[in-house]
């Protein structure tokens, strides 16, 4: 993946008049999703949290051990303003320090293997990550006929999975579901 590839991601298909400039670590893990429309909802989040900071939030890359498993993500410095949402209470308008997201995160209960894992840091220098959400993103075109199939495969799992729909929830939007999640309200 080059730069070159998340510009056409974020100005073709997204239709953004922006995109970031990603180092090659920061592009060798987006190359880690699964599809481009996993990379599109990274992307999207990060336009999301964008919107809302007063400068543009620093992007890097981090890793954090769970188990024996070594993750490489992308980390978002200073995301919290994206939480500061006119519909949730005041005391809910605060976001982590540090944000990370890892693609192709493998379950520790199941042989299965999430889209994406959220990372929730402590600190904007030196963050010690805490596992805060998992992430399906499932496409039409593959899911469409196996809903089923994908709800099995959250079962007996002990912590829960967010699961998104390619034709319900958009990638510049369904990063705000995340944020009231956080605040304890449903998501639309």
């Amino acid at each position: 993946m080059k730069n070159q590839d998340v510009d056409y991601i974020c100005k073709q298909m997204l239709h953004l008049d922006w995109s970031p400039v990603l180092d090659p670590k920061a592009l060798e893990v987006l190359a880690r999703c699964d599809s481009t429309l996993e990379q599109m909802f990274i992307l999207g989040a990060y336009d999301f949290i964008r919107r809302r900071c007063p400068s543009v939030p620093k992007l890097s890359t981090s890793s954090v051990r769970i188990g024996a498993a070594n993750y490489e993500g992308i980390w978002i410095w200073e995301p919290w303003f994206a939480w500061d949402l006119d519909e949730l209470p005041q005391d809910k308008r605060g976001g982590p320090s540090a944000l990370l997201f890892v693609p192709q995160f493998e379950s520790l209960e199941k042989s299965i293997t999430h889209d994406l894992a959220l990372f929730y840091g402590d600190d904007n220098g030196s963050p010690k990550w805490r596992l805060k959400h998992i992430i399906e993103i499932d496409g039409y075109g593959v899911h469409k006929d196996r809903r089923e199939k994908d709800g099995l495969r959250d079962f007996g799992l002990s912590y829960s999975v967010n699961r998104f729909y390619e034709e319900t929830d958009k990638p510049l939007n369904w990063f705000v579901n995340i944020v009231r999640r956080d605040a304890g309200l449903d998501a639309d």
